[in-house]
């Protein structure tokens, strides 16, 4: 089924395309995007708790703080670290899926920042 839907093939292009949607977001939030296929990590910076003056006080490790916040605006992440979210799409994910989940990271970023 994974070869004959073109499932690795999809993952290998929507990855890069996601790579590049999340690097092009520019975010002094984000420090690093990596990623083979659609297994991707966003690593914030060191001082993301004290970049985001709706964070101040907040002592959680800066993956936390933001997975929380991706969960209720409705986008599926897990921690990875104290400063690396993990994002890991279903293989069958669409562009249209891709794009979504980076305006939601983008709305999040900018509204605690």
């Amino acid at each position: 089924m994974i070869e004959s839907e073109g499932l690795i093939e999809n993952a290998r292009i929507l990855g890069t395309h996601a790579k590049q949607s999340l690097e092009a977001l520019a975010s002094p939030l984000i420090k690093e995007v990596r990623g083979v296929g659609l297994m991707i990590g966003i690593e914030l910076c060191e001082d993301f708790a004290e970049r985001c003056p709706a964070l101040k006080g907040d002592k959680r490790p800066a993956s936390l703080i933001l997975v929380n916040l991706l969960h209720a605006a409705r986008l599926l992440t897990v921690p990875a670290g104290t400063h690396a979210v993990r994002w890991l799409p279903a293989l069958n994910v669409t562009r249209a899926e891709i794009d979504r989940a980076v305006e939601i990271l983008a709305k999040v970023l900018r509204e605690i920042a």
